[in-house]
């Protein structure tokens, strides 16, 4: 999540250089206007047509520039991931290319699906905006959400829903702050393109990285780069700040300039639309860890993280189970979402050790029980459960304690504050003192995911300051019960005689 103002206006590129925007008698017929063959060509194009002048140089080492996904949804289409900076033009590239789909792979379905309905309204204004001084292209009646055009083409704009995906066939889709999405649309998504044509079926993901776990995150862990060979997959595309930012003149001293330990100079290159005095005044209103991970995309800001101080190649080891050391189990319930078990050690330091896992949905008590007895390497302890797991459903008349216990599986359970519980995980992660004592097995994918994942609201919106209760704190809250009940410290203060 972000500490950015959220009703700020976006920064982009019609904003930033309207100046460069063709007079009208420059304007000629779009319609019957030749599609661009070259990189260059294309850049032309878009400039004489769009009134858009795209950065076209990728400043910053392996990153990309706008151009660059240009020219690869227009010339490839091929499924595409741009990871790109708050305001830096994403938005408004997606319109271009969704116009020059409609234009020249045509006739096409385009599908725009935002992650909320201001973000689809702000790119179907894009859209409108381009299309505005063009208008031989419309035909017939058009929509704040929808447009046809004379090729044949129609252009959708609208914010994501399953309504608006399943059962819908079209020729591409693209996805802005992808991060925003419900998880079944996002699914949903996946089976709603189809060729047509010249046009080969494709989706497009535009997006800011912000959650800590979220799908953006975990798209990008896994997209290849273009020409890297991967033959399925998205394909990455990244840019940030610098390599849009406007060129800084020598009116601006770098020893003084609040940017310099980030810039150190590049901007002396720059040819992009981002105002330098916009960058200035984010970064002075933003955290460290907002400011990098949105505007100059090192990651996912871990300012949000419930444990900013996990981190794998600290916590997590290949861990063998000790035949002398005692076992517990911690469980945390669910039925449609998930029960998780762990198996957990403590050393004779004290010591916590995460051996295993049993993460699994849509099954009752009954069965749970029969698989985690399975999966037991030898005696057990304890398990310790969610207190609530005492109260009678009103189904079946038990508890779900009660089930366990009849299974062979008794339970032990107390009651504490979240705040309570991940405030000793944490003295487990990082200890103020001495070196950090929980570590997890990598079989524990759940686990480890749910530490990076965990993470709590947009400053200003969760009042409570509690995490967000959106998948990852299943395993947490397994992990949590361990803790509160087994590894609260023991302290005695005695009143001292003076």
């Amino acid at each position: 999540m972000s500490d950015f103002i959220e009703d700020q206006k976006p920064i982009g590129v019609f904003e930033a250089l309207e100046m460069f925007r063709s007079r009208p008698g420059d304007v000629t017929d779009l319609a019957h206007a030749k599609a661009p063959r070259t990189r260059d060509e294309l850049a032309s194009f878009v400039r004489k047509y769009f009134g858009m002048v795209v950065p076209q140089r990728a400043l910053c080492p392996g990153h990309d520039s706008p151009l660059d996904y240009l020219a690869a949804s227009f010339f490839g289409q091929h499924d595409l991931l741009v990871w790109a900076n708050r305001g830096g033009g994403k938005t408004c590239m997606a319109a271009a290319a969704t116009i020059l789909d409609a234009l020249f792979h045509s006739p096409s379905r385009i599908r725009v699906l935002g992650g909320s309905f201001d973000q689809s309204d702000r790119l179907a204004e894009y859209v409108r905006k381009i299309l505005a001084e063009h208008g031989e292209l419309i035909s017939g009646k058009s929509t704040r959400q929808k447009v046809r055009l004379v090729t044949g083409s129609d252009i959708e704009m609208l914010a994501q829903s399953e309504r608006a995906v399943r059962g819908q066939h079209v020729q591409k889709i693209r996805c802005d702050e992808v991060d925003l999405f419900d998880a079944d649309v996002w699914r949903a998504v996946q089976f709603a393109t189809r060729s047509a044509g010249s046009s080969r079926g494709s989706i497009e993901v535009l997006s800011t990285l912000h959650r800590p776990g979220g799908l953006m995150q975990k798209l990008v862990e896994s997209a290849g780069r273009p020409g890297d060979g991967r033959p399925h997959g998205y394909k990455l595309i990244r840019w940030c700040l610098w390599d849009v930012i406007e060129r800084c003149g020598p009116n601006r001293e770098c020893a003084c300039c609040p940017l310099q330990e980030d810039c150190r100079q590049i901007a002396r290159q720059g040819s992009g639309f981002f105002s330098i005095d916009d960058a200035i005044s984010i970064k002075a209103r933003s955290s460290r860890a907002s400011w990098q991970g949105e505007m100059l995309c090192l990651g996912v800001a871990r300012d949000q993280a419930v444990f900013g101080e996990f981190h794998r190649g600290k916590h997590v080891r290949k861990l063998k189970w000790q035949r002398d050391w005692p076992t517990y189990r911690a469980i945390d319930f669910g039925y449609r979402n998930p029960l998780v078990c762990l198996w957990i050690q403590l050393s004779p330091a004290g010591s916590v050790n995460v051996i295993g896992e049993y993460i699994q949905s849509l099954r009752p008590i009954t069965q749970h029980a029969a698989e985690i007895l399975k999966r037991d390497r030898g005696p057990v302890s304890m398990t310790y459960v969610d207190p609530a797991g005492r109260q009678h459903e009103a189904t079946s008349g038990a508890a779900c304690t009660e089930l366990l216990a009849a299974a062979g599986i008794p339970c032990s359970s107390r009651r504490s504050t979240i705040a309570e519980g991940l405030e000793l995980i944490r003295a487990a992660l990082c200890p103020a003192s001495g070196e950090p004592y929980l570590a997890i097995d990598p079989s524990c994918t759940g686990l480890v995911e749910a530490m990076e994942a965990y993470h709590y609201g947009q400053p200003g919106r969760s009042p409570d300051d509690k995490p967000i209760k959106d998948g990852p704190d299943h395993a947490v809250d397994a992990l949590r019960y361990f803790f509160v009940n087994r590894m609260r410290p023991k302290v005695s203060v005695g009143r001292a005689n003076y």
